[in-house]
């Protein structure tokens, strides 16, 4: 039976998801300067490309206005504003996709936090449902060992001649599988949706 408070926060967990899902998948197996570095990679391209355009767009304007007066030092301090005009396009552009890096990847860990704690906050409301549904007292195997090594102590002492036959203890539980964590759920789903 699904208790409610297990649908509110599942209902919870989903909108959470649809709305940030993307934002935490993102940065779920990359370090914070590896995510940088490969938009800081793509600002550099993508900016060279557009500079490119955009610079030989304005040196064909400028060719078709004075095509007859072209000297070598006119060709020189074009090339040169073309330069300078380059350097000072590209540190802005790559700063601000920087900084843009930066923070959806902030945002993006924040995300996956919450999802985390959320996921962990699921496992503990099944346990507690578990904990609430089979409420058992459990002696540890060691302390019946120990309790029936005294009795055998104490019938050895009072009949000698009966012999006690050995008694082993089996665990009276079996061992639970061990159960992935939130963030290992996370990495298989992400590596099952490639």
């Amino acid at each position: 039976m699904l208790s409610e408070q297990r649908v509110i926060h599942m209902t919870h967990m989903a909108i959470d998801e649809e709305k940030h899902s993307r934002e935490y998948m993102s940065v779920i197996n990359i370090n914070k300067k590896d995510y940088l570095s490969w938009y800081g990679l793509v600002a550099f391209l993508v900016g060279t490309i557009t500079y490119l355009a955009f610079f030989a767009a304005v040196v064909a304007v400028v060719l078709h206005f004075v095509l007859d007066n072209i000297t070598s030092l006119f060709v020189l301090m074009l090339s040169l504003l073309g330069i300078i005009g380059y350097l000072m396009y590209l540190y802005i552009y790559m700063s601000s996709t920087r900084k843009w890096a930066r923070k959806q990847y902030e945002r993006g860990k924040r995300a996956l936090k919450r999802r985390v704690a959320d996921w962990e906050r699921l496992e503990q409301i099944y346990r507690e449902e578990e904990e609430s549904k089979s409420p058992t007292v459990t002696i540890a195997p060691q302390e019946v060992l120990e309790k029936l090594k005294e009795t055998e102590e104490t019938v050895s002492e009072e009949e000698e001649e009966l012999p006690v036959p050995e008694i082993v203890v089996v665990d009276p539980e079996p061992e639970e599988p061990v159960q992935e964590s939130a963030i290992e759920r996370l990495q298989r789903a992400k590596r099952e949706s490639e």
